[in-house]
């Protein structure tokens, strides 16, 4: 049998931060654990940073064959830090309140 699971299901619930920091400690311990359970910290910690190209394009030029295998390996590791990033902040954004969102967005 197999089932399927949407990324939000799998987020562990996080409690709401409340406006006066009461549980802050509690509240960065629950996002850090929940967004690391997920292997996407690196995106709170600095830890990595987004990948850069290797290839110095020249207009007109054309790639050879190891270029190319750099190139396409390079746009895969980009894909998945672009879509790391917007969980990262939807986990975040979904347990705050609206008005501290308001405060913090961009």
């Amino acid at each position: 049998m197999s089932t399927t699971t949407k990324i939000r299901d799998n987020f562990l619930c996080i409690p709401k931060l409340d406006v006066t920091g009461t549980n802050w400690v509690i509240y960065t311990d629950r996002i850090i654990w929940s967004i690391d359970a997920h292997g996407l910290l690196e995106h709170i910690d600095g830890s990595e940073s987004k990948p850069v190209d290797l290839i110095t394009h020249s207009e007109g030029a054309v790639l050879s064959t190891d270029e190319l295998v750099v190139e396409v390996e390079w746009k895969k590791l980009l894909k998945a830090w672009k879509q790391g990033k917007p969980i990262v902040k939807q986990q975040i954004a979904g347990t705050i309140l609206d008005s501290l969102f308001m405060g913090v967005h961009g």
